[in-house]
């Protein structure tokens, strides 16, 4: 994905589809997005569950919220 479209997404509500390597099932966790690393290939969210991190080449799939649920 590139640089600038995740940038768009830093500051809002977000779903995030996350597959481990090696695991058959999907995650999927709402948050905001805190941080994009693109150096360390990691992104910082703050969900529900508190503040965690979560390495880019997992993450299938991430979708910003509607402004309804904001």
């Amino acid at each position: 994905m590139e640089k600038k479209c995740m940038d768009r997404l830093i500051g809002k509500k977000c779903k995030i589809v996350t597959k481990e390597p090696g695991e058959d099932n999907t995650r999927v966790i709402f948050g905001m997005v805190q941080l994009i690393d693109y150096n360390a290939g990691f992104v910082i969210i703050e969900s529900d569950r508190g503040t965690g991190c979560l390495n880019i080449k997992t993450i299938e799939a991430i979708k910003p919220s509607s402004k309804k649920n904001n």
